[in-house]
């Protein structure tokens, strides 16, 4: 049997993506299963152990023509998919399921998809974390599953002796360590970057860690301002420097990683580390961190505002700038997480 999942496009929905992908792999030990997601969670995706094989699909870039969309079709044909998890809610990947040969498609109504589908569902009203909407969409296809759902995050050996590697260079020991991440791919979600170089000055302080700033090649601006309010003996930055299952070795040899909204935060989460969110216009209900260890959340929504918020003019001031680096450090000390 070949079981298809088809994944939603961003690295924390991949993550979220998780549990599913476990869940399908315990109701069905021997079949082959695929992910078809976006080539920058390949990696991550490749490194899980309960997928056999990722296909890339790119609908904005190496798949936007439909020269490459009939490539990936006889693909899919040659795969002879049996079942096929769409977790994305696109009609365009169906349509892909659909001539690609899948017998069974499986996934929620949405945008006029449903005869494209063989087995459709609505999808569960009210708020619901990603994370139960995908297991729900399991049990409504008739599997009955059980267990916790908990993400999971995945690297390999190589990846945590790069890592090893990494902090030798830096001095820093595992254990008495702490990551930040101050970067979102949404300005909105990012906690001010002078609340981070606050927190970081007050962790190396009162607890005595060292700090390492995570993010990618764009978030070192950021890393800049957090470096030049702090001891370089105790601070440093790391952005633009590890792959994503690299961070994802980093983060387990930390005690705590602390994040906005955003992929970093799941994949801490992801492989057991302790966790803070810092939530501002997205929802932690739908989004929150679903790691093995501790998941704090610190969230802030201005009066008369909702969560998720949509739209194009962001109201600014009074969000993520309500929380405050000592709300943040006091959250620490409850928790006893330092």
């Amino acid at each position: 049997m070949v079981i298809a999942c088809v994944l939603k496009n961003w690295l924390g929905d991949v993550v979220f993506s998780t549990p599913a992908i476990r869940a399908l792999r315990y109701h069905f030990p021997l079949a082959t299963i695929v992910c078809l997601a976006p080539k920058r969670c390949v990696p991550i995706l490749e490194a899980n152990p309960y997928v056999d094989q990722v296909m890339v699909f790119d609908e904005r870039h190496e798949h936007r023509g439909w020269l490459a969309k009939l490539k990936l079709i006889s693909d899919l044909k040659r795969l002879k998919i049996d079942r096929a998890y769409l977790f994305h809610r696109s009609f365009t990947r169906a349509l892909l399921l659909t001539l690609g040969g899948a017998k069974n498609r499986i996934g929620y109504l949405h945008k006029w998809r449903q005869f494209l589908l063989t087995q459709a569902y609505q999808e569960p009203e009210g708020v619901h974390h990603a994370v139960d909407v995908s297991l729900e969409l399991l049990r409504q296809s008739g599997l009955a599953v059980t267990g916790d759902a908990l993400y999971e995050f995945y690297f390999n050996k190589n990846d945590l002796e790069e890592v090893k590697s990494l902090l030798k260079r830096t001095s820093f020991k595992a254990g008495r360590l702490v990551a930040v991440n101050p970067g979102a791919n949404w300005p909105p979600k990012r906690w001010p970057v002078e609340h981070f170089a606050e927190l970081v000055q007050e962790l190396t302080t009162r607890f005595q860690v060292n700090v390492i700033i995570t993010g990618g090649e764009a978030d070192q601006p950021l890393a800049d301002i957090i470096l030049r309010a702090n001891d370089p003996e105790r601070v440093v930055s790391i952005c633009g420097q590890s792959s994503l299952r690299q961070l994802g070795a980093l983060f387990s040899l930390c005690s705590l990683v602390i994040s906005s909204d955003s992929g970093p935060l799941h994949i801490a989460g992801g492989v057991g580390t302790n966790v803070i969110g810092i939530f501002g216009p997205t929802d932690p209900v739908r989004t929150g961190p679903r790691g093995r260890g501790k998941n704090i959340i610190i969230h802030y929504v201005p009066e008369g505002q909702t969560v998720p918020w949509y739209g194009e003019n962001f109201p600014g001031k009074g969000w993520m700038d309500r929380i405050s680096a000592a709300e943040v450090m006091a959250a620490i000390e409850k928790e006893k997480l330092l």
